[in-house]
């Protein structure tokens, strides 16, 4: 708050704050707010500034408070998102574990398919081989009889 201590003179105005019209008593104006532009007499000035002072307090005091509740919220999304990119990771995660679990019982599953397939084969050519071996047997035996 800045003030202009003034020399009063015979035209000099009187306090803008405490004066009146109709009161008896008119102070001189000594300074003038820079503020409100008001011409004031010292005790009037001294209030003013208390009181503008006071607000400014009150506003700086509002101001923290504010700023302080802004970094709050700006830790809170900070943290937030931090939950949201592990939430995000970890049913990735979860994703990519089950597909590896498919995967390795897909090829668990096709390897016991062509296994199961292969010892069929095996089999059937085995019986197949011992079908043919019995029938030449049984031709043989069948030719001998009739050739003695």
């Amino acid at each position: 708050m800045s003030y202009h201590p003034r020399i009063p003179s015979l035209d000099d105005h009187h306090c803008q704050a405490c004066s009146s019209p109709t009161s008896k008593e008119k102070r001189l104006s000594c300074f003038t707010c820079d503020h409100c532009h008001l011409s004031m007499c010292y005790d009037c000035f001294d209030k003013h500034t208390k009181h503008l002072m006071n607000e400014f307090t009150q506003l700086q005091k509002r101001f923290l408070q504010l700023t302080n509740l802004f970094d709050d919220k700006r830790r809170f999304l900070g943290q937030f998102q931090e939950h949201c990119i592990r939430s995000v990771n970890s049913a990735f995660d979860e994703a990519v574990n089950d597909l590896q679990n498919l995967r390795r019982e897909s090829i668990d599953y096709v390897r016991h398919q062509f296994n199961d397939a292969e010892v069929n084969i095996y089999e059937n050519k085995h019986k197949k081989m011992k079908s043919i071996f019995f029938s030449r047997q049984l031709y043989q035996k069948y030719w001998q009889m009739f050739d003695h």
